[in-house]
């Protein structure tokens, strides 16, 4: 594999204090999706706009998944350093705007901007690994990252039980603004500026436009389904044909390019596409567990709200012991292969053993279990961006970044739509259905670990 010179100088050094500002604007873009949902009955009780519960959650969704595709395109054009510095000060500026938000309906204009800097620093923390470090160091860097995740997920319930409880909700968006400095005091001056010969073409404005329309409609058809339609009603078929639509216009559109917002050359490489189908993979099984188990927990065997958030941090922690594991693991041997495969049949097996045990299920086994799936989850969270990041050209690099990021986030909007409509209610048929659905996703990654390498150069 060929070493990459991404924009900036290439792979250096990366201090600890810059590494620790990109986990903290990492974690406190993750906090903000899982904290609000818990916390958002709450909230619209509180600001009157229980009709439009759903509209600042959709629009976060929404703008973030968006800004996260445009990203690198932005990074390569204007440099990281602006773009993530940008990012920053948007998602602070507005989490001060959401907490002063009068109704339900200018939070969620708020949110829509929050959603933009919130996908820009996801994004810009996993494009950093491309343009700051090489090949093999980015196992430890993205294992860390990972773990951000399995933390936002525990942590952002926890607050948002909280709020349920009496915590006034305004403090879900104060909260961000301490943490939003520190992460900019540490990592807003050590990340790479532009890239060479960015000034020549400028950012993709006709990609970027059509780009954006595509994801759009994409996104909206699964977030969506289920609460304002079903998956077989006219609504989900015109957003899919209109999908359909903007990704043929966008092949046309970013053609003979030099610097796309999408390349669309990324689709003939398979590892690249290996990639992304494993973070699709990998983000549906988490978002089955997230959004799931909670209820299966409460519903399904009693348990109180605040008791079922604390019988997931096993999960969590396996997670955690995952991601960081197989970060040291690709580091010292390279084999991203071996990785992508292990991940896959630890989700097989948790989730088939979850689809099999639905009717006898019990806390303690339900725990046992998660901790399983999480540990699959952890070991595969980094192979997506590991696998497009070498598998690209180096000019692509952070592009194709950006482009995982926005599959991983995609197979989570997926997957929650397919929980909501397998199971409306929790019942054991519900549960199987469920995790039926993740043995398919796993099998699924499984079949794409096939095009990965067997072993990354260093």
């Amino acid at each position: 594999m060929q070493k990459e010179t991404m924009p900036g100088s290439g792979p250096r050094a990366v201090g600890k204090s810059t590494v620790a500002g990109l986990m903290l604007a990492l974690f406190v873009a993750a906090l903000d999706s899982t904290v609000v949902a818990t916390a958002m009955p709450t909230v619209a009780a509180a600001l009157g706009g229980e009709d439009h519960y759903a509209w600042p959650m959709t629009a976060y969704l929404v703008a973030s998944t968006v800004s996260t595709l445009l990203c690198g395109g932005l990074a390569f054009s204007f440099g990281l350093r602006r773009v993530y510095v940008a990012g920053l000060a948007l998602f602070a500026a507005s989490s001060a705007l959401c907490a002063a938000a009068p109704t339900i309906e200018v939070l969620a204009a708020f949110r829509l901007l929050q959603g933009i800097g919130g996908g820009v620093l996801e994004a810009g923390v996993f494009i950093a690994a491309a343009m700051m470090l090489a090949p093999r160091d980015r196992g430890p860097y993205l294992g860390a990252a990972s773990a951000m995740y399995g933390i936002a997920s525990v942590v952002g319930p926890v607050i948002g039980g909280a709020v349920a409880q009496g915590l006034s909700w305004h403090i879900i968006f104060i909260v961000n603004l301490p943490i939003a400095v520190v992460a900019l005091v540490l990592s807003g001056r050590c990340l790479p500026g532009r890239a060479p010969g960015a000034s020549r073409g400028g950012f993709d404005v006709s990609g970027g436009v059509v780009a954006s329309l595509c994801v759009l409609s994409l996104v909206l058809a699964f977030s969506l389904a289920g609460s304002a339609f079903s998956i077989g009603s006219p609504q989900f078929a015109v957003l899919v044909a209109l999908f359909l639509v903007f990704a043929a216009a966008l092949a046309r559109v970013e053609r003979g390019k030099a610097a796309p917002t999408v390349p669309t050359v990324l689709f003939r490489r398979g590892q690249v596409v290996a990639g992304f189908a494993s973070g699709f993979c990998v983000q549906f099984a988490l978002m089955a567990g997230v959004t799931y188990l909670p209820r299966l927990l409460q519903e399904g065997l009693g348990m109180p709200a605040a008791s079922s958030g604390a019988v997931l941090i096993p999960m969590t922690l396996a997670l955690m012991v995952g991601s960081n594991s197989s970060g040291a693991v690709f580091r010292a041997t390279g084999r991203l292969r071996t990785i992508a495969a292990a991940s896959s049949l630890v989700l097989l097996a948790a989730a088939a053993t979850f689809a099999a045990m639905s009717p006898v299920l019990a806390v303690a086994s339900s725990a046992a279990i998660a901790a399983a799936l999480g540990l699959g989850v952890g070991v595969g969270m980094s192979v997506s961006n590991l696998a497009a990041k070498t598998g690209a050209e180096p000019a692509d690099a952070g592009r194709a970044t950006s482009m995982a990021m926005f599959f991983r986030g995609f197979g989570g909007t997926v997957s929650t739509a397919a929980c909501g409509m397998l199971a409306p209610t929790v019942t054991a048929a519900g549960t199987s259905s469920v995790f039926g659905a993740v043995c398919v996703a796993a099998l699924a990654g499984l079949v794409a670990s096939r095009f990965i390498p067997r072993e990354i150069a260093s």
